[in-house]
């Protein structure tokens, strides 16, 4: 990977036209990114395409890939680049143009699609400044019996998927766009959380927990593991103190004391009140064994656990933003 603040030898732009941001903004972005010097524009809708993109493109060390989507079209493209790297990896610059966007809002973007490409082209011209850039490590996610590993910036299981599924059925068909609807299906399952009854959003899943320094078999409410510092709408639900690249939490099934300590889980300050034996669990970690879920989230996209998975991290990766 090239030294921070290099410029590409070569630009790969992946662009996904169904991504939120994208889908009314096509033309535009299209126009702009042709304008680009040394840019190879790739319109990609899913994990094959990105995969056959970046065969194509044999992308390397001095290279630069854009990645113009959302969660989902980051973790394809982290997963394409990481399960049989060639070599070095190119640089990545990463642009929010997606529904939901947690990814790149930790990494630091902070402009909408026209506006970062606008500034990349500036940075290439020797007339802007150039990204910033953050170092941070990458889930992988493993199968017990050699299933192709996944990666991506954040795992769920559990109430998780429920609140996914909420958006899908009741908040996406009603229009609402951007970054509001996750935001509000957020806020729905936070609302049946504090009533802490048997609810259809929060069903128990019986799931096995292992990691180097303890074994936890229960009921979970939800498995969370990332990262990123901070989740949707700023969120930072960790507060384990161990020296590692993943953030671990897990919720037991209707734990004790919750509306006294949700406050406090959701914006870090955990460990002042959760407690372990009150059905709360938090832990900065290398890795995680985990048997028993059906299915889980990575960066937005559902999969299903045939079998016992393996969560670990990769070495810090090079993100840039605008």
């Amino acid at each position: 990977m090239p030294e921070a603040g290099a410029r590409p030898a070569r630009i790969g732009i992946l662009l996904n036209p169904d991504s939120g941001r994208v889908r009314r903004r096509l033309p535009a972005l299209r126009r702009i990114a042709a304008a680009l010097p040394a840019a190879l524009l790739q319109e990609v809708s899913g994990p094959r395409e990105i995969e056959q993109a970046l065969r194509l493109w044999q992308a390397g060390a001095q290279d630069l890939v854009v990645i113009l989507g959302g969660d989902g079209t980051l973790q394809a493209t982290l997963t394409a680049l990481l399960r049989e790297p060639a070599g070095d990896l190119p640089a990545l610059l990463v642009v929010p143009a997606g529904t939901t966007n947690m990814s790149a809002g930790d990494l630091g973007a902070r402009l909408r699609p026209e506006a970062a490409l606008h500034a990349l082209h500036a940075w290439l011209q020797g007339t802007g400044p150039a990204p910033r850039t953050v170092e941070r490590a990458v889930l992988r996610i493993d199968g017990e019996t050699g299933r192709d590993s996944q990666f991506g910036m954040f795992f769920g299981a559990g109430a998780i998927l429920g609140g996914v599924r909420y958006f899908h059925r009741h908040i996406r068909p009603t229009g609402v766009r951007g970054a509001l609807g996750p935001a509000l299906a957020f806020a729905r399952m936070l609302l049946s959380l504090l009533g802490n009854r048997p609810h259809p959003l929060l069903p128990a899943m019986r799931a096995r927990l292992s990691t180097a320094s303890g074994d936890w078999h229960d009921d979970w409410l939800l498995v969370l593991a990332s990262t990123l510092d901070r989740l949707l709408v700023g969120c930072r639900p960790y507060w384990g103190e161990d020296r590692a690249p993943v953030h671990f939490t897990a919720l037991a099934h209707r734990p004790r004391r919750l509306l006294r300590v949700l406050p406090a889980l959701l914006c870090g300050r955990g460990a002042k009140v959760a407690r372990e034996h009150d059905g709360y669990l938090s832990r900065n970690l290398d890795a995680l064994e985990l048997s028993g879920p059906e299915d889980f989230l990575l960066d937005g996209e559902l999969f299903e656990a045939r079998e016992s998975i393996r969560l670990s991290s990769t070495l810090p990766l090079r993100f840039s933003t605008f």
